[in-house]
Order: C-alpha cells, then sequence, then structure tokens
C-alpha cells in the first residue's frame, strides 16, 4: 500500500515539473513572439526614408490609402513616391498629412525635415529638426542626418558660410550617438567644408579669415589639404612656417604636394640657415630634404625608369578564325619596383576620337627588378575601336602612361604613331 501511495506521489511531482515546464515554455514563445513583433515595429519606424517607396508603384499606394487614410507610414510612403518623380506639391501634402495624422511624431517629424532640408526650405526643416522629443540616440540621430542634409544643400548651392553652420550643429549631434563611423563621416566633412570656406574668402582677399578656416579644419580633422593651403599662404611671408604645414601635409598625402613648390622651399631655407651660419637648424632641414627625395622616389615615375619601345598594332586569329587586334610594345623597367606593382594605360587616337584603356602588366615568367626586359606585352583592343573604314597607311597616335601607386597621377612615358 506505501508502495502505491509512494508512486502515486511520484507521479504527481513528475507531472507537476512537466507541467511548469510546458508553462515556461509557452511563456517564452509568447515573449519571443512579443519581442519579434516589437523588434519588427522598431525596426519599420527606422527604414530609412530613401527606401520607403521602392516596392509599390503610386496607384497601388493610393489605393491602399483609400482603404485606410489614416495610415502614416502610407502617407510618407506616398510622399517619398512623388518626391522621386519631382512632384514636390503632391509630396509636401503628403508629408504634411502623415505629420498631422501621427500627432507629430519624431518619424513624421523626421521624414518632412529631410524633404524640407533637401528641398530649399532649411529653415523650416530646422524649426522641425529641434521640435523632436526627446534626447534618444535615434532622435540625436535624427537630427544630425538633417542638419547634414542641409549643410549638403548648402554646399551645394556654395553658401560656404551656411554650411560650416550647419555641419557644426549635425556634427554636435552625431558625436552624442556612439556611432564611431558616422561621426567620422561627418568629421571629415566638417572639416573639408571650412577648407572650401577658406577658399571662398582668398577669393575675396579675406586672408585673415581664410587662415582661421584652415586651423579650424585641422582642428576638427587631421586634413593634409588645409595643411598645404596653409602652407602656400606663408610661403613668402613666413617660408619655415610653410615648411612646417607643407612638410604635414606631404607626409599625409604627397599628391597633393606640388613637389617642384616644397624643395624649392627646403632648398630656400637650407641656404638660409647655410649663410646665418646656423649648423643645427641647416642638418634639421637637410634631414628633411633627404627624407623628402626619398619619398619622391618612392612615389613619382621619373623619366625613364619605364621604357616602352617596339610598340605595333598587330592582328592575331583565333583557332575559330576570328581576328583580333593587339597592341604590342616592349617594356624595360629601371625602377626599384616589380613590374608586376606598376601600372600602365594607354590612350589611341583614331580620326580624332580618343580611346583610353587599361590593363594590369602581368609577366608569369619572372618578377621584373631594376633593369629587366618584358618581351612582347600584348593587349587585346577594346572592340568597339573601328579601323575598317581606315586606310591601310593611316597612322594611329598612341600614348602611354604609367605611374607606381594607385593614387599617384599618371605619368607620360611615351608617344608614338603607329600603322593600321
Amino acid at each position: 500500500m506505501n508502495k502505491i501511495k509512494l508512486s502515486n506521489l511520484k507521479e504527481f511531482f513528475i507531472t507537476l515539473i512537466v507541467s511548469f515546464l510546458i508553462i515556461l515554455a509557452i511563456a517564452f514563445v509568447v515573449e519571443l513572439e512579443l519581442l519579434f513583433r516589437l523588434e519588427k515595429q522598431v525596426n519599420f519606424e527606422e527604414l530609412n526614408v530613401e527606401n520607403l517607396a521602392k516596392f509599390c508603384t503610386i496607384e497601388e499606394l493610393e489605393k491602399q490609402l483609400l482603404k485606410t487614410p489614416d495610415d502614416i507610414i502610407l502617407n510618407i510612403r506616398l510622399a517619398k513616391a512623388y518626391e522621386g518623380i519631382d512632384k514636390l506639391d503632391k509630396a509636401n501634402d503628403f508629408y504634411k498629412n502623415a505629420l498631422k495624422l501621427s500627432s507629430r511624431s519624431n518619424f513624421s517629424l523626421y521624414s518632412y525635415a529631410m524633404f524640407c532640408a533637401k528641398n530649399n526650405m532649411y529653415v523650416f526643416a530646422a524649426t522641425l529638426a529641434e521640435e523632436l522629443n526627446g534626447n534618444s540616440r535615434k532622435v540625436n540621430f535624427y537630427k544630425a542626418k538633417i542638419y547634414e542634409t542641409i549643410a549638403d544643400s548648402f554646399s551645394k548651392s556654395k553658401d560656404y558660410p551656411a554650411s560650416v553652420k550647419s555641419y557644426q550643429i549635425s556634427y554636435k549631434y552625431a558625436n552624442s550617438i556612439s556611432d564611431s563611423k558616422y561621426f567620422a563621416q561627418i568629421r571629415k566633412k566638417y572639416s573639408d567644408e571650412y577648407v572650401k570656406l577658406a577658399d571662398f574668402n582668398m577669393h575675396i582677399n579675406e586672408t585673415k579669415e581664410a587662415i582661421s578656416n584652415l586651423e579650424n579644419s585641422i582642428k576638427i580633422n587631421k586634413n593634409a589639404l588645409a595643411n598645404y593651403k596653409l602652407g602656400l599662404i606663408y610661403l613668402h611671408s613666413k617660408p619655415r612656417l610653410a615648411e612646417k604645414y607643407i612638410n604635414e601635409a606631404f607626409f599625409d598625402d604627397p599628391y597633393i604636394v606640388n613637389p617642384y613648390v616644397y624643395n624649392s622651399l627646403l632648398q630656400d631655407i637650407l641656404l638660409e640657415t647655410k649663410v646665418l651660419k646656423q649648423e643645427n637648424l641647416a642638418n634639421y632641414y637637410n634631414s628633411r630634404l633627404s627624407r623628402f627625395k626619398k619619398k619622391i622616389l618612392q612615389t613619382y615615375l621619373y623619366k625613364d625608369e619605364l621604357i616602352i619601345e617596339n610598340s605595333a598594332l598587330v592582328n592575331k586569329k583565333t583557332y575559330f578564325g576570328d581576328s583580333f587586334r593587339y597592341l604590342v610594345f616592349d617594356l624595360k623597367n629601371n625602377t626599384s619596383e616589380d613590374i608586376d606593382s606598376l601600372y600602365i594605360k594607354a590612350e589611341l587616337y583614331i580620326n580624332g576620337e580618343k580611346y583610353p584603356f587599361e590593363k594590369k602588366i602581368i609577366n608569369t615568367q619572372h618578377k621584373l627588378g631594376a633593369y629587366d626586359t618584358l618581351s612582347y606585352q600584348d593587349w587585346k583592343l577594346p572592340n568597339d575601336l573601328k579601323f575598317n573604314n581606315l586606310a591601310q597607311n593611316n597612322d594611329i597616335f598612341v600614348r602611354y602612361f604609367a605611374k607606381k601607386r594607385p593614387q599617384a597621377p599618371w605619368i607620360l612615358v611615351k608617344i608614338d604613331f603607329l600603322k593600321i
């Protein structure tokens, strides 16, 4: 009897535990469903406004709106759709309606403000931005985006004083949202805009203002162009200060600095220190000059460092009998770089039409170091080159360019006249 009671009690506890686990599981599933629905709602609200009108035609959206005229998102989608086809009055009406239906919710305020910021209603856009409620990350992101868009619009119309002020406000809000990538983007735009403002002030002979603009640019973000422009301003009045700024710019981005300007500046300062018998300074600027020349050699392609010889246009036939035209040439690499790391392009001129094309130098046999030759490099020409109507003795004018680094300027290394 006791065994039966014990068995029943055991079954009762097992049933109780199983029931409790089932209830927990159901509660967990319900919670997940609620969280999923909430996440869907949040994600939908945070959709980029620019993507809201992608999936339906205007006619389809308007049919949906007839069924649910109080749908805020539908109004915004229609506004965006009309904005996309430049029917701005219609877009404006739908944005206003969304604002009214939502009792001026943050999302509808943001959507309408972005529209105003893009369409010359800057003061109203800023008013809507400041009406956004709260101090959350999302609200500050909305404000940063609105003021960024206002600044972009001012910049496009070359109103640089206004664009700088708007980027300043966007920068303030972007700094508070813990999004390092977006903040870096705004910081760069803000810094670059000060350079544009400096150019504007230099154009109207406001040199002091331009200097202040460039100094602000450098404070906000490391800016090689701002340093270089400051150096150019001080080039004749304060050459050593000019050298400081140009040196900073050159070692950040050597391609924005005119190497002849910097070389002449260093030579002049070095001569001055020697005349004044400032031995320590002379050694200092001499080391700067040596470092500059070394960097230049690593950066730019010099005359006769890459030699192109025996260039010609030839026809080649495939196994199927098709004929293709190739540009062929020999290369002599006198640089310290492997040939595979160099860049080369050609421009063909046929009957006054320019045909530029670029191919990677490829050598599968061996690496070409200094004073090595790559024979018979051939490039299949694009099919749109029209040779058919040219006489056999027509000259094809071709220019070859090369460079050592992807961001370096192209250097003209060869001009040829080739027969068809």
